[in-house]
């Protein structure tokens, strides 16, 4: 019904944690495609401020840290490849870095602002933290955040840009559904 209504905005977003794309990315890349070619408005969102913290959806250990600027440097390639079939660069759609809101927040205020909106129970009954600990592998506090940040970055994509719609495959369900929860 929301589609039907009029152009909806909606958005994927794409950790810069290698210098190029995956096959698995080619999906969520033709759905916002897709998205676009229906006359609705797709949001390309590069993650440079949660690949610095790593997702921890999928994966069995923490991430190898990269620098700000390998981040940096894979973003600006990522972003040209999503510009290949999204016509970024033309106005047709909006590429973004959460880097931009995300470095910029300060981390006391934004625990008291946000962080209060989630709760450790509900956090670990998502399945991307309960595997980990089922299997007993670690996860870090840093990880455990990336969560929040990818909630956040769905509010503020609504409050920029007026975006309702999160894409993601099934283990990004925990974040998807932590994005509409603090948005309402």
């Amino acid at each position: 019904a929301l589609f039907d209504e009029g152009p909806v905005t909606g958005y994927i977003g794409f950790d810069p944690t290698a210098s190029s794309l995956h096959i698995g990315s080619l999906v969520p890349i033709m759905s916002l495609a897709h998205m676009q070619r229906c006359g609705h408005r797709p949001v390309a969102l590069v993650g440079g401020g949660t690949g610095l913290v790593g997702d921890p959806s999928g994966k069995t250990e923490m991430r190898q840290m990269l620098t700000q600027e390998q981040i940096l440097d894979f973003g600006s390639k990522i972003h040209a490849q999503l510009d290949r079939y999204l016509h970024l660069s033309k106005g047709q759609g909006i590429p973004v870095n959460n880097a931009d809101w995300l470095l910029k927040l300060n981390y006391v205020d934004f625990l008291r602002e946000i962080g209060r909106y989630f709760t450790i129970s509900r956090m670990l009954s998502f399945e991307s933290v309960k595997s980990r600990l089922d299997r007993e592998q670690s996860l870090s506090f840093l990880e455990f955040n990336y969560m929040i940040l990818q909630a956040y970055d769905f509010l503020e994509l609504n409050r920029r840009y007026g975006c309702l719609v999160q894409f993601g495959g099934s283990d990004q369900w925990g974040n998807i559904v932590n994005g509409i929860d603090l948005t309402r």
